[in-house]
């Protein structure tokens, strides 16, 4: 602990960081942060210490609070030695704190030093310019003088970084120009040609000045290798939850520099576009790795400082929306939103609020326009930007079967890096929860929480990748007043925590929440931006059914008359060409089939009524099968019997095997549309979410399939014959049954996947299911019936029943004497597909894995296509 006076000494998870009087020191879980914790209890910036006439004080900024003796205080006098716990009493994060006496006459903030990397913690440097506040939103017109509170581009687990070794003080730049003007190059920061400046770095312009110069240390002889990753044995330590243990390695040399991906969960992206192998480095170049920004400045990797320009946040320049038929969705919309703001987007119907939502968080290219967050082009950078942007839809994107735990963990899972241990999962998801006051409610189903408590939930699938910009639509649509108060309260809790958040809504009741509405015409045109409290001297009325229906009759005179009053500005300037669209990054297929198979069992057991009904389907079935008259069951006609005994079992059987299988998944992908689409925006892989379904629902089609065939088998006698290719023709007949009702499960999720809704699953299923029956050739003969022949063919009915026929000789079992002559035996059912040889079996089998492979290609096709 130091002695000296005035100086605040900080120690946490190992480090001493001492800061000089005069210094606002940040504390929170952010690389932005003077004093990095790590723990996901810890706020974005969690406490402030400043120095006054009496000493230093520590002030409370967090949701969890700060504890001393196990009481939550909102200021602490910092006096001497004291021990602190951040987020929880008893599993916080402990801070220990030394101050010394009060500020000398004349001091100024110290400017510490970073030591190179070295294998025991080292000290992080204090920040040598404190982050100053802004107004919360500004004109979209008028860019705020202000420079907005400086904001970390995401939400990461925190884990101290490894500092690097040290590099003169840059001084701070100058403030960034209205969009108009054009922005200068840093002055910095030396560049070759300044007025040059790379398309990607024209929007950073206004900061690249304040990125903290941390460079990598010198490379040895001949070169070296540097690690980067998120635990503490990497030379640069990056401690995002989408930063992979070890993510990428920095190669330098006489070359330059030269970054490689190792092979990362999430990827390593360069100027926004993903990098594939090893990629040279010029200065310049912004690296991304997980939800962090690195700049290569004169040869080295340099940390960003917090953004303190305008443009910090999210900038909408602009953005018009043009669709088929030269319809007009959206029409020039600017706004901007600062960190640490709720802005409300409002309006009447179709007026373009949820097209707003999808063209901010990336979803929708707009015609027009450009959206920038955190200085990047949404767009054009969408593959590094992706994780910064959560998007909660409108409908609940969680399983209701399950507890809000096992949601959320199987979404870690899916969505976090897959060398992320258990225990490191539970504790993200911990947070997360705590942040959004659902920890008591962790072990509930979520079919049991209240609708303001799925909301929440929903939003906290989003969190777990630390977004800093959080979109919502219609998040308070259906819920009465008490928990639309309570769903907005979150959100300003949210926003409050230092992110941007964006709210679809048609709720007015709470929108004095909102630091800024955004009221959209009909043809998404403009009628007002700014704050609630503005909007009677803009509108003539604080009425807000009055301001609606004059907007929703005259958008075009509301349009105009803000226009008026805030011009729009120049359009953008062109960024650059988009980078080649590149795959959302995932993590590996078998871990996501794996996920995603085991998820599925969960549900299926974790919906008792389900379970229950899918045990008495084969059951019921089975015993209907038995109530066929046939005395010998399927080992031939009884003496005097005529009728076709065994052919009707077995069109009961392929019938039934059909139903049961497409019955299994036919409402699957649809109730559950909503959910995939989110995932696949994050990463999951279409073949690995349809692979898994289909490996667990031919299971569970199997074992009904069996159960079926056991309880008919039990009841009537066995064929007399051997099977075409088995000699117990009984087991070949419940394999001919096993496989028609795992190819069925197919038909049933393409059913699914072109149903736009659960609604229209019944009536399309039973037509399939009738279809099937006529068509597979046990009802009447199709042999011979040119066209309906052929067209039976497409169906797995037809060859199920073939196989079925094959395997138990039904043209021999169905044989009577013949009249003229008794000595010889009549078939009385004829079909070349029914002879009881190999080859026909193997044909109909055959056919049977070709038509499920073509549905399952098609339905592959069809989500894929859908959630693009």
């Amino acid at each position: 602990m130091s002695t000296d006076t005035g100086v605040l000494t900080v120690t946490v998870d190992g480090r001493t960081l001492t800061f000089a009087p005069g210094k606002t020191v940040t504390f929170g879980r952010t690389l932005e942060s003077d004093v990095t914790i790590n723990h996901p209890l810890v706020s974005r910036t969690h406490a402030v210490a400043t120095m006054t006439p009496t000493g230093w004080v520590l002030t409370d900024r967090s949701t969890n609070g700060v504890f001393v003796a196990g009481v939550r205080r909102p200021t602490v006098a910092l006096n001497g030695a004291q021990s602190l716990m951040f987020g929880d009493p008893r599993t916080g994060a402990a801070v220990a704190v030394a101050a010394n006496g009060r500020p000398p006459v004349a001091s100024g903030p110290s400017s510490q030093p970073v030591s190179g990397p070295s294998n025991s913690p080292s000290p992080q440097p204090p920040r040598s310019n404190p982050v100053r506040s802004t107004p919360p939103v500004s004109n979209p017109s008028q860019p705020a003088t202000g420079a907005p509170q400086g904001m970390p581009s995401a939400q990461r687990p925190p884990s101290a970084p490894k500092p690097l070794p040290p590099r003169p003080q840059q001084p701070a730049p100058p403030s960034r120009p209205a969009p108009s003007q054009p922005a200068p190059a840093p002055q910095s920061r030396p560049v070759s040609a300044a007025s040059e400046l790379a398309p990607h770095l024209r929007a950073m312009a206004g900061n690249t000045g304040l990125f903290q110069a941390a460079p990598i240390p010198a490379p040895r002889a001949g070169g070296g290798e540097l690690s980067i990753g998120r635990t503490p044995d990497n030379d640069l330590v990056i401690p995002d939850m989408l930063v992979s243990r070890r993510h990428a390695r920095l190669l330098t040399g006489a070359q330059g520099l030269v970054i490689e991906d190792l092979h990362s969960a999430n990827g390593t992206q360069v100027n926004g576009r993903r990098i594939t192998g090893p990629t040279s480095l010029r200065d310049g170049d912004v690296v991304t790795v997980g939800n962090s920004d690195l700049v290569v400045d004169n040869g080295r990797l340099t940390r960003p400082r917090p953004q303190e320009f305008a443009g910090a946040g999210l900038a909408v320049q602009g953005i018009t929306l043009t669709v088929e038929g030269n319809k007009t969705l959206l029409n020039g919309v600017d706004f901007r939103a600062a960190p640490g703001t709720l802005t409300a987007v409002i309006g009447p119907s179709g007026a373009g609020k949820s097209t707003v939502s999808r063209v901010v968080s990336g979803a929708v290219t707009p015609t027009a326009g450009r959206v920038e967050f955190e200085g990047r082009d949404v767009h054009r950078d969408y593959d590094a930007m992706r994780s910064r942007i959560g998007m909660v839809p409108q409908d609940d994107v969680l399983h209701r079967q399950l507890t809000l735990q096992q949601a959320l963990g199987y979404a870690a899972e899916l969505r976090l890096p897959p060398d992320m241990s258990k225990a490191d999962r539970e504790q993200v998801i911990d947070g997360v929860l705590a942040e959004l006051q659902l920890t008591e409610h962790k072990k509930t189903r979520v079919d049991r929480l209240s609708g303001g408590q799925r909301k929440r939930a929903s939003v906290a699938m989003e969190l777990l990748t630390g977004p800093s910009l959080l979109i919502l639509d219609e998040p308070t649509s259906g819920l009465d007043p008490a928990l639309d108060r309570q769903v907005m309260q979150t959100l300003r809790r949210l926003a409050d925590a230092g992110r941007v958040v964006i709210v679809v809504t048609h709720s007015l009741t709470h929108i004095d929440m909102c630091d800024q509405v955004l009221l959209l015409a009909p043809g998404g045109k403009t009628a007002y931006c700014g704050s609630p409290k503005g909007v009677q001297a803009a509108m003539g009325t604080s009425d807000w059914a009055e301001i609606f229906d004059f907007v929703a009759k005259q958008p075009d005179v509301a349009w105009q008359r803000y226009r008026s009053a805030h011009p729009a500005p120049p359009p953008p300037a062109p960024t650059g060409a988009p980078p080649t669209p590149t795959k959302a990054p995932k993590t590996s297929t078998r871990k996501q089939l794996s996920v995603v198979a085991r998820r599925q069992i969960r549900l299926i057991l974790a919906d008792r009524g389900y379970l229950v009904f899918l045990l008495l389907m084969p059951i019921a079935l089975g015993g209907i099968t038995l109530l066929v008259p046939a005395e010998r069951g399927l080992a031939g006609l009884a003496p005097g019997e005529t009728t076709g005994g065994p052919a009707m079992i077995l069109v009961l059987l392929v019938v039934g095997a059909c139903f049961m299988g497409a019955a299994l998944t036919s409402r699957d992908l649809v109730s559950e549309r909503p959910i995939y689409q989110r995932e696949r925006a994050v990463g999951l892989s279409p073949g690995a979410y349809l692979s898994a379904k289909t490996l667990v629902y031919f299971v569970a089609a199997a074992i009904q399939a069996a159960i079926m065939m056991g309880i008919v088998l039990a009841g009537v006698e066995h064929p007399s014959t051997q099977g075409a290719v088995f000699k117990n023709a009984s087991v070949e007949l419940v394999l001919d049954i096993v496989v028609l009702a795992c190819v069925s499960t197919l038909v049933g999720l393409l059913i699914s996947a072109f149903a736009k809704s659960s609604e229209q699953v019944m009536p399309l299923l039973v037509v399939v299911i009738m279809v099937q029956l006529v068509m597979s050739g046990g009802l009447f003969g199709l042999h011979g019936r040119t066209g309906l022949e052929q067209v039976s063919w497409l169906f797995p009915s037809r060859w199920g029943f073939a196989a079925s026929a094959s395997s138990i000789d039904l043209q021999k079992v169905t044989s009577i004497p013949d009249p003229a002559n008794p000595a010889v035996q009549k078939v009385t059912t004829a079909d070349p597909l029914w002879d009881p040889y190999p080859e026909n079996w193997a044909l109909a089998i055959g056919a049977l894995v070709v038509m499920g492979a073509v549905f399952w290609a098609v339905t592959w096709f069809r989500i894929s296509r859908k959630s693009n």
